[in-house]
């Protein structure tokens, strides 16, 4: 089974990176690229515990607003690169 954290953190990277896909996607095979931009965006903020000196609800220990701007930041990255 599962752990809440590690769903909460695959449910973020898959929506962040479907979104960018939808607004910056060409090509299929950006996809898993983006998948894995985002992914890896957001185990780094929460491997590191990255926090905004917000105090915010943070479901499953998940600091979820420092998960998503970390994975879109890296997904404006690799929506750059010429794939």
């Amino acid at each position: 089974m599962m752990s809440p954290a590690a769903l909460l953190i695959l449910l973020i990277a898959t929506a962040s990176a479907a979104l960018a896909h939808l607004l910056w996607g060409r090509r299929w095979l950006q996809l898993p690229i983006f998948w894995l931009a985002a992914f890896a965006a957001c185990l780094i903020v929460y491997a590191l515990d990255l926090r905004l000196p917000i105090d915010l609800p943070q479901p499953a220990g998940v600091p979820v607003l420092e998960t998503v701007l970390g994975a879109w930041i890296l997904l404006i990255v690799a929506s750059r690169l010429r794939l």
